[in-house]
């Protein structure tokens, strides 16, 4: 990887390293998910070209970088990370674009792991990632994008303060129609394949129960906990993310004869997608 990259390095510098956009005031920035893609366009506006690294249906966890997604860094004025441990891979393509300004939106965000929460991002990488599946952490990201963007572009600071303003708004919405959904909810509990949603059922009071551990599929003694779970909780429902293999939950589905329903962390329409996700989750607890 080290030397690919010095040898894009050069290819860059020979053709001329950054390409130039038709319009030489707009801001080139780049950014790893489709959600932080859709937190900066919103922010950004007209203003702004996004490109978003990490294609649909690909795992961050695991993504690495193509020669042309490489040369997105080399030409972008900024790049947004996710931070928190997510963008493993960043350093090492970070040189082909030394100028560029990086934005860690992780920054200030409450994050937490299995048991505990901490009040910087400055931590190791332990701390779960997914903070974009709050919408109260999304805030936070989005201010954070919001500040990034009048460092490298100041002319636009009021366009991209108003930007911010009514999209936080619409945040708020989020927020509050996903705490009335879950209100009066006496179950809590849900079984989920990958461990996406911890930051979600904090905000909401619930508590995800998680198939895959670190990255890893469960043995079988975990995986028999996760069932005498599902039935002690009268839990019916097992929900997998499109990016992994659903095998894991479709076994334990059939031990609690139960469904299996999808949801997804990383879809495009953020606010849209989290709706329906939160309707989701609480029709499952409500059977």
């Amino acid at each position: 990887m080290r030397n690919f990259i010095l040898l894009l390095l050069i290819t860059i510098a020979l053709s001329g390293c950054v390409s130039q956009t038709e319009n030489a005031a707009q801001v080139r920035a780049a950014t790893t998910i489709i959600p932080l893609g859709e937190f900066v366009s919103a922010v950004g506006g007209e203003r702004v070209d996004v490109s978003v690294l990490v294609p649909p249906g690909a795992e961050p966890h695991t993504f690495e970088p193509s020669p042309s997604q490489i040369r997105q860094v080399a030409d972008a004025d900024i790049y947004f990370k996710n931070g928190v441990g997510l963008e493993s891979w960043l350093d090492n393509i970070i040189g082909v674009n030394p100028q560029m300004l990086v934005v860690d939106t992780s920054r200030n965000v409450s994050l937490i792991t299995d048991t505990v929460e901490a009040a910087s991002a400055d931590v190791s990488t332990a701390m779960d990632a997914h903070i974009w599946l709050s919408p109260r952490r999304a805030m936070i990201q989005v201010q954070n994008i919001c500040d990034g963007l009048i460092a490298v572009d100041p002319d636009g600071r009021d366009y991209y303060i108003n930007n911010r303003d009514s999209y936080i708004a619409e945040l708020r919405e989020l927020d509050a129609y996903l705490n009335s959904t879950f209100e009066g909810t006496e179950k809590k509990k849900f079984i989920v394949l990958h461990p996406a949603w911890i930051y979600f059922a904090r905000d909401y009071g619930l508590e995800q129960i998680a198939i895959e551990a670190e990255e890893k599929e469960p043995g079988p003694r975990y995986l028999a906990e996760v069932v005498d779970t599902a039935r002690a909780n009268n839990i019916t429902t097992v929900f997998v993310e499109p990016q992994y293999n659903p095998k894991m939950a479709e076994v334990i589905a059939e031990e609690i004869d139960g469904t299996v329903v999808s949801i997804d962390d990383l879809a495009p329409n953020y606010i849209d997608n989290l709706r329906t996700v939160g309707e989701k989750i609480a029709k499952s607890l409500k059977s």
